[in-house]
């Protein structure tokens, strides 16, 4: 379902407000549309629930999953959610098109240090780095059009002076069909998270040729946490509450990675078998986003064209409110 950012916030009223008790007492509701990877602390507050202060107190919270961003916002727009998860780009677009929502907080980072996403090819493959040559007539594998993994294709592509679909082909490939699509030729290279990347090396021998940090050549944030505005609006202290809460898991996951990553094993949130998701590499995970890659993405997506113009960043995202 569309909707102008006017028509979504009429018909988001309702979900915004929240819930009202018995007793004359009020305890705000929080319906919270996820994915299905790269946001463990979030999902280790719905898994620990006991390492936090507020949860069941200050607010209810529903942790609901959405396997792709438009789904979670096509819910926002249906009024069934108040906070969700979003890719930094797809934040964007939502902004660009006036959907009333604000990014509150991060929640995973693309770090040097840390686990970001390689593109993977076949050692017999010929690429053998972010060159021309390596690019040039090939085929890229992308998880979606207009998504953070073809942000980053297209921006390989134009780092090494090719234009994208005239020079490099990109083939829409689900995640976890990438590594057979590589290792047969069906696509020369693709971008893959953690498991993928794990499966794609041990099952068909394929190898790193460049990353996602390659591509632009700065770190960035992956993926962020917003708010409805009218949410916040309505309810400054829930949100407040909600993000001391959230600093706790993300500090309490930092600190005990693999006791948090069973519990969230155990709580549902992931389907790979339980030790090889804890021997994953992590990924960095903080409230703070990384406001300046923040803004270069917002100029590299209007630079390539998918939005008319860089979008006000101070619509973007609201920080007053973390801890």
């Amino acid at each position: 379902m569309k909707a102008t950012g006017t028509a979504v916030a009429a018909g988001s009223l309702a979900g915004c407000l929240g819930s009202v008790t018995g007793g004359g007492s009020s305890t705000v509701s929080i319906t919270l549309g996820h994915g299905i990877a790269s946001e463990e602390p979030l999902w280790l507050m719905d898994a620990m629930p006991d390492i936090l202060d507020h949860w069941g107190s200050a607010y209810e919270a529903e942790f609901k999953a959405f396997p792709a961003n438009n789904q979670r916002l096509q819910a926002f727009q249906a009024g069934e959610l108040q906070a969700g998860t979003s890719a930094a780009v797809t934040a964007i677009f939502s902004t660009n098109k006036g959907l009333p929502l604000t990014v509150v907080a991060n929640i995973t980072q693309e770090r040097e240090d840390t686990f970001h996403e390689k593109f993977l090819a076949r050692p017999d493959s010929g690429m053998n780095g972010l060159n021309k040559e390596s690019l040039e007539g090939k085929k890229i594998g992308i998880c979606a059009f207009k998504s953070w993994c073809d942000l980053w294709a297209q921006s390989a592509i134009r780092e090494v002076g090719l234009v994208p679909d005239e020079d490099v082909e990109l083939v829409k490939v689900p995640f976890p069909s990438m590594g057979e699509a590589v290792s047969k030729g069906q696509v020369d290279t693709a971008i893959f998270p953690p498991v993928f990347e794990m499966l794609g090396k041990q099952k068909h021998g394929l190898e790193p040729i460049f990353s996602v940090i390659d591509t632009v050549g700065w770190e960035h944030d992956l993926m962020e946490l917003w708010f409805s505005t009218q949410f916040i609006e309505q309810n400054p202290d829930v949100v407040e509450k909600f993000l001391q809460d959230y600093s706790t898991a993300v500090d309490y996951y930092n600190q005990n990675t693999k006791e948090s990553k069973r519990a969230i094993h155990d709580a549902g949130y992931v389907q790979t078998p339980k030790e090889t998701y804890v021997s994953l590499p992590n990924y960095t995970h903080s409230v703070q986003p990384l406001t300046e890659s923040l803004k270069k993405i917002n100029q590299l997506v209007a630079d390539m064209g998918w939005i008319e113009e860089p979008v006000d960043i101070d619509n973007l995202y609201n920080l007053d409110y973390l801890p």
